[in-house]
């Protein structure tokens, strides 16, 4: 008899957990959305522009902050504000911070949606992530380029 009781309750919290995957995976897409980032910098203006392609499409520009940028050893951490320019012609922006080693040319940002339009006013508040590696700096041939990953999660 004991037997049967823990099979079935076992047997329930299974169900249970079955029931609940969906919403799980409902509530991910809607509060989550990623994109692919494809970059480049002549650094002349100092300013990174290029694509975003997947739940976002269409393109990006990344602003630098002088003022609040500093470089230790072989990292620059910057402070740089984003926009976002979707195919349909909704425009996303904010600010990030972040890192960028020298190194590894890899770089790694987060930061705040501060104004979005349309279809993607719901954004404003979420978080912005990126992450991605460059091609080396300083540039051989003028041109840095980059490739990388963002998504906006809800706050």
């Amino acid at each position: 008899m004991r037997s049967r009781l823990v099979t079935l309750a076992l047997a329930a919290v299974v169900a249970g957990c079955m029931l609940a995957l969906p919403a799980v995976a409902q509530a991910d897409s809607e509060d989550i959305y990623r994109a692919e980032v494809h970059i480049s910098n002549n650094l002349k203006p100092p300013m990174w522009l290029g694509t975003v392609s997947g739940d976002i499409n269409g393109s990006v520009k990344f602003q630098p902050q002088p003022a609040y940028s500093y470089v230790v050893g072989s990292v620059k951490h910057f402070y740089e504000i984003f926009t976002i320019t979707t195919i349909s012609g909704d425009v996303i922006s904010g600010y990030d911070v972040g890192v960028w080693n020298f190194s590894t040319f890899k770089f790694r940002a987060q930061g705040w949606v501060t104004s979005a339009t349309g279809a993607w006013a719901h954004l404003v508040g979420y978080k912005y992530h990126e992450m991605g590696v460059t091609t080396e700096f300083p540039p051989p041939t003028g041109v840095i380029t980059g490739t990388g990953s963002m998504f906006l999660a809800a706050p």
